[in-house]
Formats: C-alpha cells, sequence, structure tokens
C-alpha cells in the first residue's frame, strides 16, 4: 500500500467487510521499509491498517528500485479488476494502469475532480 488512495481504498474496503464477511483485504508490501519515511501519523495509519488485513504480501525482502513496480505487477496479476484514481501524471499509477492495460484486465477509472486554488 502507498500513500494516498491505496489507505482510502483500505480503510473503505475494511469498512465494507464489516457487513460483508466474506470480504477479504490484502495488503501488497514492496519491502519491509515502505512507511519508514513517511510522516508518524500517516506510518501508524498504514501499520493499522497493514494489521487489520487478512493476508499481507511482502513483495520484496529489501528495498530495491524495483520493488514497487513489482509490487504493482504482483497487484494486477491477481486481481479480477482494478480501480484506479488516475490523472494521467507518470509515476505508478500510470505504470499500474498500463500494465493493466496490457493484462486484459478490467479497470474502473474514478474521475479525480480537482478543487479550484482559493
Amino acid at each position: 500500500m502507498a500513500l494516498g488512495c491505496d489507505l482510502y481504498f483500505c480503510e473503505c474496503v475494511l469498512r465494507l467487510r464489516q457487513t460483508h464477511p466474506d470480504v477479504t483485504v490484502e495488503a501488497a508490501v514492496p519491502c519491509p521499509s515502505q512507511a519508514d519515511a513517511w510522516p508518524p501519523d500517516q506510518r501508524g495509519r498504514y501499520e493499522r491498517l497493514v494489521a487489520a488485513c487478512d493476508f499481507e504480501t511482502l513483495v520484496s525482502a529489501c528495498y530495491t528500485p524495483a520493488c514497487m513496480q513489482r509490487r504493482d505487477r504482483y497487484m494486477v496479476d491477481h486481481a479480477a479488476l482494478l480501480i484506479a484514481a488516475f490523472d494521467g501524471s507518470p509515476g505508478g499509477t500510470r505504470y499500474t494502469v498500463e500494465y493493466a492495460m496490457r493484462r486484459g484486465l478490467e479497470i474502473v477509472d474514478l474521475p479525480i475532480v480537482l478543487e479550484p486554488a482559493r
């Protein structure tokens, strides 16, 4: 899981699990040190969410330059559907969406509505 939408989506599915006990949640963790540099409040949130998941899959035993993409490929390869909040920017979400498209995975792209600056 990463900062941002990954954590929000995890919280939503954990809430859904309360009324639908057949729902399971898996945390795909790229490496043990993923959250080490995050702000303390977000690191605590991440740790609580991972602990609440039914499964935790550690994709790489240590950080490597490729472990985040390896985690993204793992998620796509084990998914029946990809739900993405994607604005077209380069980065991990773009890589994941493009990989899912190449794999023929169904994708639901949630629109991102930006509030005008005040």
